[in-house]
């Protein structure tokens, strides 16, 4: 008993390290609870012969207590990282008072996308999600659509943030404060099939802004693969909303459009922007690169030409070997473009 109990502290050690090695890669020290919630799934460092079963908070903590007092890992008003990384406590704090600021705007304007048509999910993403935005950051969202509405909704979204001026364009390298709905699903089917650590940990981040619980809680049981990467994460306990002030105008005005759009006239709409939209993806050289990924179906819309996943997961594997993790599979991407 106490052998198996050393070994599971051991897959614990390995596994907030882990954990810290991930997120340094972004300049992100974590608080306690963070370590717990993305803890890295001790599976994927080891072939375990028994299940571990839940991990003890109290023994948590004693194995971060250990790291810190061996010098493997740091902590500053608890803010923990990895050794010699001490300033990234000082670069969070910094971040998170750009983030809030970023918030106010982001929430001002995201109000503005309420009075369109099917969309039935807002979610922040990115380093916004994570609050770790700089100040040339915008403002990445994940998109819930109506099931036969895809094209539609993405054609409103793309004209009101035109309209407003918000949209951030394809030829721009960096657009503070700009929206990039770079990600789209139905509510019907909301399975991601390109799994990785990276996409664990992104789809963890997701903050709602506006959609139902229970919707919320749809998305994350459509996908529990999330829990083969993070051994703890469970979404029911981080349905934090970040609410933008709803106007009745513009909730009439969304269900008025639906109302009108449910219709022949509607399927016709859909049929047309569909084509149009789907040729200029296929015409699009980015949607060929190597390293990203584009996807345009029926019910999902991914545009990530240019994904930083592959860079991440690399670091994140040296990272591993430099602390003398060695598991018995390295980390893969998710399937970007060859």
């Amino acid at each position: 008993m106490r052998q198996l109990l050393d070994i599971n502290m051991t897959y614990l050690r390995n596994s907030i390290l882990a954990s810290l090695v991930y997120y340094d890669i972004f300049d992100f020290p974590l608080t306690f609870t963070e370590i717990y919630k993305y803890l890295v799934n001790p599976g994927r460092l080891m072939l375990l012969s028994a299940g571990i079963g839940d991990i003890d908070p109290s023994n948590l903590r004693s194995e971060l207590d250990k790291l810190v007092n061996s010098g493997l890992i740091g902590e500053k008003n608890g803010f923990y990282f990895l050794s010699g990384r001490g300033g990234l406590y000082g670069l969070r704090m910094e971040r998170q008072k750009i983030s809030d600021k970023k918030w106010k705007k982001f929430l001002g304007r995201a109000r503005w996308f309420t009075f369109i048509p099917y969309v039935r999910g807002f979610l922040a993403c990115g380093s916004l999600a994570l609050s770790n935005a700089t100040k040339n950051s915008d403002f990445d969202v994940f998109v819930v659509c109506s099931l036969g509405r895809l094209y539609t909704c993405r054609f409103f979204l793309w004209l009101v943030s035109s309209l407003l001026g918000v949209r951030r364009k394809p030829s721009e390298r960096v657009a503070p404060d700009k929206f990039c709905f770079n990600h789209y699903v139905t509510e019907a089917d909301m399975f991601l099939k390109y799994q990785s650590l990276y996409t664990a940990q992104l789809y963890s981040n997701l903050k709602p802004v506006f959609i139902s619980p229970e919707l919320y809680e749809k998305f994350y049981s459509s996908n529990i693969w999330i829990n083969n990467y993070l051994y703890n994460f469970k979404p029911q306990e981080y349905f934090i909303r970040r609410s933008v002030k709803t106007v009745s105008l513009f909730i009439f005005i969304a269900k008025t459009g639906e109302a009108i759009l449910n219709s022949f006239l509607g399927n016709i709409l859909e049929s047309i922007l569909k084509k149009y939209q789907q040729g200029r993806i296929r015409r699009n050289p980015l949607t060929f690169e190597t390293g990203g990924r584009v996807v345009y179906t029926d019910t999902e819309l991914e545009f990530h030409p240019h994904s930083f996943e592959a860079t991440v997961i690399e670091k994140y594997n040296r990272g591993l070997e430099k602390l003398g993790i060695v598991p018995f599979d390295k980390e893969k991407d998710s399937g970007l473009t060859k």
